[in-house]
């Protein structure tokens, strides 16, 4: 046996498929994946889910957060630091399911944000859940999009990648992710799912400067008049009044942004802003 990493082994009974997952270096391990590597080698006669046993136990593999699915550390490696594994690893062992990085992630990942927020936000449709083992341990947010409407919709346009000169293949760590319009549908839908407006309020306006009018249009369009309204006031507050008007309901109520403090009243849009104007305002002060 040969020393890999701190006091793991490579037994001869694991030495070739060890290799082969040094050589693909998979972050996510399921017992299928396993399975077809152990078919490709005449050398192992071990079952996979007996292989992903003794794997767990040397060292190797590691719980993912997500059952039927683990972690792969190469040698040397002892700490993966990747903050989506759980996602990875749901992705993994269910293939069809829809989710998203949402919030302050996306628009960290679309470079609006300076720094990396300390939670991760994810959208799932509506009326789904996590996985049980993934609960708890990211921010978890519910905007609703017209049924009609496909994952690509809420993405961020290749025009917008190009842009912001996002590399194509790896942005959002290869994980879907919301583009502006969508980010903005979630404001306007649920404020309280954004946890740091301090940190989103300033870039705001650059937000909204590079949303698709058309695309946002559609992805409100099944959104009540409170929220259509509430993403039509972050148009008017981004000096992006024409976006503003083709947002608007045909009918206006007064429409609350924040629930507490002195509010900023908008006569375009109807809404009292007790939440991002105020920041906005101290930080121009500051």
């Amino acid at each position: 046996m040969k020393a890999a990493g701190a006091n793991r082994v490579v037994p001869p009974w694991a030495a070739s498929l060890l290799a082969r997952l040094a050589q693909s270096a998979p972050s996510i391990v399921t017992v299928e994946a396993l399975a077809e590597l152990l078919d490709e080698s005449a050398e192992v006669k071990a079952d996979a889910k007996t292989m992903v046993k003794g794997l767990v136990r040397l060292g190797w593999l590691r719980p993912a957060g997500v059952r039927g699915a683990w972690a792969f550390l190469p040698a040397g490696v002892d700490d993966l630091g990747d903050p989506y594994l759980g996602l990875r690893a749901w992705a993994a062992v269910a293939p069809t399911a829809r989710f998203a990085l949402a919030g302050e992630t996306a628009l960290w990942h679309l470079g609006y944000l300076p720094r990396r927020p300390a939670d991760v936000t994810v959208w799932v449709p509506f009326k789904k859940a996590l996985p049980k083992g993934l609960e708890g341990t990211v921010r978890l947010v519910t905007t609703e999009f017209p049924k009609n409407v496909d994952d690509q919709t809420f993405s961020p346009t290749l025009a917008l990648i190009k842009k912001r000169r996002l590399d194509l293949t790896a942005w959002a760590s290869k994980l879907p992710a919301f583009g502006p319009e969508a980010v903005l549908v979630q404001m306007a839908q649920r404020p309280a799912s954004i946890a740091s407006w301090v940190e989103v309020a300033p870039v705001l306006e650059n937000v909204v400067a590079d949303i698709d009018i058309e695309r946002l249009k559609l992805l409100l369009s099944s959104s009540t008049d409170a929220a259509k309204q509430r993403a039509a006031y972050f148009c008017e507050l981004s000096r992006a009044s024409m976006h503003a008007m083709e947002l608007l309901p045909k009918r206006l109520v007064p429409v609350d942004l924040g629930k507490k403090g002195t509010g900023r009243w908008d006569n375009v849009t109807h809404v009292t802003d007790r939440l991002v104007f105020p920041l906005l305002n101290a930080n121009a002060k500051g």
